[in-house]
């Protein structure tokens, strides 16, 4: 267990309590069926499993994100600052950033070779942030962020 200095709360416990109640009344037969908490980043990754996995993802991962959302402002109501938590339905975190990373790599290698740039989809802040730290590691290539809200978007800017 672990101990939030400032109030003593029991961050695991605390934590899933407050999603075991907000899962119960989407009415998803979802629940939490493992939590790891890494105590040098304060990070807590919880892991839902049940029958409802893919409605509990939702399109892009919108009913996922939305969860963690609330979870993460229910707890800086409570006085829990300076954690990160981090939701997952069966590996879809993992699966998810593969196929950024494949797509971005698609368009990366496209615009080295023809030296124009390109706009990707709209894209989240978290994927966003995956494309922008692939593209640091890339020698000849700059990347930006344009667009308001949902319709953010990443543009690949070759360096000449």
């Amino acid at each position: 267990m672990t101990e939030n200095r400032n109030n003593d709360i029991e961050i695991d416990i605390w934590l899933e309590e407050f999603l075991t109640g907000l899962l119960d009344k989407t009415g998803l037969d979802i629940w939490v069926s493992e939590m790891d908490i890494n105590e040098n980043t304060n990070t807590y990754t919880v892991q839902l499993d049940g029958d409802d996995k893919a409605r509990a993802i939702g399109r892009d991962g919108q009913m996922i994100n939305a969860i963690q959302h609330i979870c993460i402002s229910a707890a800086a109501n409570m006085g829990i600052h300076n954690v990160k938590i981090l939701l997952d339905v069966d590996g879809y975190r993992n699966r998810r950033d593969n196929k950024i990373e494949q797509d971005a790599q698609a368009m990366i290698d496209d615009v080295l070779q023809n030296g124009t740039p390109l706009d990707m989809e709209p894209m989240n802040a978290r994927d966003r942030r995956l494309v922008h730290m692939m593209v640091s590691k890339v020698n000849g290539l700059n990347s930006e962020s344009f667009g308001q809200g949902r319709d953010r978007f990443v543009r690949l800017i070759p360096v000449k």
